[in-house]
């Protein structure tokens, strides 16, 4: 295991990655963190700053300078202002005398030399050099490699105590199966449950099981992208961010220290699962949308069921990841106009992307299975962000409707409610009346599009659906999934089914009709609104979960459109009025 963390530690990058796990290191070994990375602010040589006892040891204040893999001449004192040895004369000139905090000077000072591998041979003279000759009574210099930071990541975060007994197991098979993507997201799944297995535990422990999954997808990360094999890595950040919250929800609404810590480890599994949601997409997906069938070939099979299969779910994807990116525009843009611009860039790039992965890919205007609406409701939602997409949606939803009835007067790859792989290889079954109605007996694609169809004014759109039901599926119950009171028990773990459904949707009633009573519905039910992630304004996590477990987005994230009907309806009358 220590290998197995040291190789990880080996190929972290010194920005973002090596330097936002130490702070967690040093808070679980029982120091105080008060200086953490930033950006856009001198530093003066020291990444981390902490102050502390260690194995019981006198109070000493321990200044980092951090650098990724090993260190070699160039690392250690070359031309680059990012070299060791200019930021180790910025700690001595200017950080110590001017900016250690007043009721920290009376201490001992460690300056820890912090690299992710090793001291080269070739360097380890100059290093030992220069801090011989800058040591003195009250400042001493302390060696921390990716062997010493191994053996405290194992020590602290991975302690037999707390681990269950198979856990390790896990982790490694997790690792050695990264060639088999779904294996190795089957292991890592058992280990986060098992990490997770807390739920009557004091706040401390909590701590302990989010910061364990925090390193164990870290490491499942960095050997993710040494394979070049990200899959793995972007399934379990989806799973290790649910079961975060699942343990991190109630120190939301609390506000103590321990709270606070609990806060910044799920923030840091929130950073890292973004992380690897912009890695995995930038590398494997965005160069390729606007190449005709440029992804479609790259599922590299026969079989068109693959096909569809695997480009619904990139389309989820790329959805999923717009609104983490509106969201994060949304909350630290008011304050941060790089920041705003970075996400409004990423919004532009992902809106066109999903556009060109549509137009480019034919697979994506025929959804084979029902629940494939789960990703075509997540993209709509994010193109609904901006109302020059208005258009762009209403086309595709009618394309959608076109070739689905077709292929089901046809007997075609019709969608249907199967869900295991075997039975849609056998589907259609051919000149089987009883079979077709069998597997539409249950709809939530056509209401999902009669309720967009209505949302966006497409009236012409809504009537073909309810065609559709009058020729075709009067068999059929349409319907529309809500949260209950169960919901936010089962949500982020998928522990058990909940929810209810609004069934019959009557798409057979006028649009503005049919539009009350899903509202209605909405303003009815308040499990919602009293979900964690809603209250806490974490919403698309629910889209995460929505996404990750097939389960329906439900109306309420359109309630949006109802404001602002309202408001333009009001504008009317009052003109109307003067």
């Amino acid at each position: 295991m220590k290998l197995i963390i040291k190789q990880y530690l080996e190929s972290l990058k010194e920005r973002e990655e090596l330097d936002a796990i130490l702070p967690d290191l040093l808070s679980q070994m029982g120091l105080n963190v008060f200086s953490r990375p930033g950006r856009g602010s001198r530093q003066y040589g020291v990444d981390v700053a902490a102050v502390g006892s260690i194995d019981g040891g006198p109070i000493k204040v321990y200044l980092f300078s951090i650098k990724s893999g090993n260190l070699n001449r160039a690392a250690w004192d070359g031309d680059s202002n990012q070299s060791l040895r200019p930021s180790l004369n910025e700690i001595l000139d200017v950080y110590i005398p001017n900016h250690l905090p007043s009721e920290h000077r009376d201490k001992d000072i460690v300056i820890c030399i912090c690299v992710g591998g090793d001291i080269q041979e070739q360097v380890r003279p100059q290093v030992e050099g220069y801090t011989n000759e800058n040591k003195r009574d009250g400042l001493v210099f302390e060696e921390w490699n990716g062997d010493k930071l191994a053996e405290l990541i194992e020590k602290y975060f991975l302690r037999e105590d707390l681990l269950p007994k198979d856990a390790r197991p896990k982790l490694r098979k997790s690792l050695a199966l990264l060639d088999e993507p779904e294996a190795s997201f089957r292991h890592f799944s058992d280990l986060i449950t098992s990490l997770s297995s807390v739920e009557q535990i004091i706040d401390k422990q909590r701590i302990m099981s989010v910061r364990q999954i925090y390193i164990c997808l870290w490491v499942l990360f960095t050997w993710s992208r040494d394979e070049d094999n990200l899959e793995s890595a972007y399934l379990s950040s989806e799973r290790a961010l649910l079961y975060a919250w699942e343990l991190s929800k109630e120190s939301f609404t609390k506000g103590s220290k321990t709270d606070k810590s609990i806060q910044l480890a799920f923030t840091a599994i929130l950073n890292l699962y973004q992380l690897i949601s912009i890695q995995y997409l930038s590398e494997k997906i965005l160069p390729h949308t606007d190449k005709r069938d440029g992804l479609s070939s790259a599922v590299r099979s026969s079989s068109p069921l693959d096909v569809n299969l695997k480009l619904f779910d990139v389309l989820g994807r790329l959805a999923i990841a717009g609104i983490w990116s509106h969201w994060n525009g949304q909350m630290f843009g008011k304050d941060d106009k790089e920041r705003q611009e970075q996400c409004l860039q990423e919004i532009q790039v992902i809106t066109q992307a999903i556009k060109n992965l549509i137009s480019n890919n034919p697979t994506l205007f025929m959804p084979f299975k029902d629940d494939q609406t789960i990703d075509i409701s997540i993209a709509l939602l994010f193109l609904s962000f901006e109302d020059s997409n208005e258009n762009d949606m209403a086309a595709w939803l009618s394309e959608i409707l076109n070739r689905s009835i077709f292929s089901y007067e046809c007997d075609g790859h019709f969608p249907c409610i199967l869900r295991s792989y075997r039975a849609l290889l056998e589907h259609p079954k051919h000149g089987n009346k009883d079979y077709r109605e069998e597997v539409t007996s249950g709809s939530i694609l056509y209401p999902t599009i009669a309720l967009w169809a209505a949302l966006l004014k497409k009236e012409e759109l809504y009537v073909r659906v309810r065609k559709a039901k009058a020729n075709h599926f009067m068999h059929c119950n349409f319907q529309l999934w809500y949260p209950d009171e169960t919901s936010e028990r089962h949500l982020y773990t998928n522990s058990d089914a909940h929810g209810f459904v609004l069934s019959n949707v009557p798409v057979d009633l006028p649009v503005k009709e049919c539009l009350e009573i899903i509202w209605n519905e909405c303003e009815n039910e308040e499990y919602f609104n009293n979900l964690s992630s809603q209250k806490n304004g974490l919403w698309p996590l629910i889209l995460v979960a929505c996404r990750h477990y097939r389960i329906p987005v439900t109306p309420q994230f359109t309630l949006g459109y109802r404001e602002a009907n309202k408001g333009v309806d009001a504008k009317i009358k009052e003109n109307e009025h003067v």
